[in-house]
């Protein structure tokens, strides 16, 4: 049982704030990414609950009790780096137990729970190996046993993935999701990759410039993203400006250039307010202007500014009105450029801003 609680962290480094009132609980278990933009806090954050950096203020417990006062040897915390840092002299047998040595521990028992860990990465068989005759792949696996041997509490991973070539990165981040699960250790990945937090965790912290920003499921920061920034940044950059015309207690209805679209009722929303609504690029639906099958509400006109063929996708931009958009749609049927086209707007796909992208209309 491993409970980790970040409270009202702060971490400033002369003038600047790296991390700034950050709070976060990662029960027993649980998986968590910390993600954003290179230089938003996300490994000093890290490197504080390893007791590599010491917090300006705030508080980090471990099962209800404060490691503050800790050695960094003494918290029980594994660390994976996105370098593996392993010894190209020792083999993959000693690069493991190169810590239990350290410490003394007797030479059967090393041997053993090398075995273990290494089973554990399903690298059993590659132990007088050196890491020039590994893979990436291998090399990191070896890395993470290193790490496993000594049973912590708790993992932390920095970026581990970053170096590995597209495939592996695919491949890793199956087995360490498979890894986690099957150890049922409490885990923060830190990464800049959106994929490879929505793929790996059960729920995404989103930091820009030191702050949480939003916190929540992959499916709920993919979908419902709190601002357009946010949106921006988790891919979905379509973004529209309008006005609500119409409002029953089902359904609001919004002027969006000269276009009317149907949304769920918001909260709190009245006739004239100004919002910023967004669609992901891959919701967006496409019917030739002659197309029979094209749905009644929720349309509007547009003009493919450019198609990039992708192999099974292809990426339009689209021009309608003064709004420009973009979509990802399936290659088996492909859209010319100039191409007129009616674009079918989902009510359940679209997303309205909350809270200050939703303005009350000017009296």
């Amino acid at each position: 049982m491993t409970e980790l609680v970040l409270q009202n962290l702060v971490k400033k480094f002369d003038d600047v704030t790296a991390v700034d009132n950050f709070s976060l609980t990662i029960p027993t278990g649980g998986f968590v990414a910390l993600l954003g933009y290179s230089g938003c806090g996300k490994t000093t954050t890290l490197r504080m609950i390893a007791g590599l950096e010491e917090p300006t203020s705030g508080e980090i417990f471990i099962d209800g009790q404060s490691i503050l006062h800790l050695a960094p040897n003494h918290r029980n915390i594994g660390m994976i780096f996105q370098r593996y840092v392993l010894f190209p002299h020792m083999n993959v047998e000693k690069n493991v137990g190169f810590g239990l040595r350290m410490t003394g521990v007797h030479k059967d028992e090393i041997r053993e729970r090398t075995k273990e860990a290494l089973d554990t990465v399903q690298l059993a068989g590659y132990e007088k190996r050196f890491p020039s005759q590994l893979s990436g792949g291998q090399q990191q696996r070896v890395a993470i046993a290193r790490t496993l041997i000594t049973k912590p509490k708790l993992l932390l991973m920095d970026e581990p993935l970053s170096n590995l070539d597209a495939k592996l990165r695919e491949e890793m981040r199956s087995f360490i999701t498979e890894l986690q699960k099957s150890l049922n250790i409490t885990t923060l990945f830190v990464t800049h990759d959106q994929i490879e937090a929505i793929e790996l965790a059960d729920n995404i912290g989103l930091m820009f410039a030191g702050e949480m920003v939003q916190y929540g499921t992959p499916e709920e920061i993919f979908n419902h993203p709190n601002t357009p920034e946010i949106a921006d940044f988790m891919g979905a950059t379509n973004l529209m400006h309008g006005e609500i015309v119409d409002l029953t207690p089902d359904i609001c209805k919004i002027n969006i250039d000269g276009n009317l679209i149907s949304v769920k009722t918001q909260p709190d929303a009245t006739v004239g307010d100004k919002i910023t609504m967004t669609i992901r690029p891959e919701h967006m639906e496409f019917f030739s202007v002659d197309d029979d099958g094209t749905p009644s509400a929720n349309v509007i006109d547009g003009t493919i500014a450019e198609a990039v063929y992708h192999g099974g996708t292809v990426s339009y931009y689209i021009k309608s009105g003064n709004i420009d958009l973009q979509s990802r749609q399936r290659s088996t049927v492909t859209f010319d450029t100039e191409s007129k086209i009616k674009i079918h707007l989902p009510p359940e796909h679209l997303w309205v801003f909350p809270g200050r992208d939703r303005q009350p209309a000017t009296i």
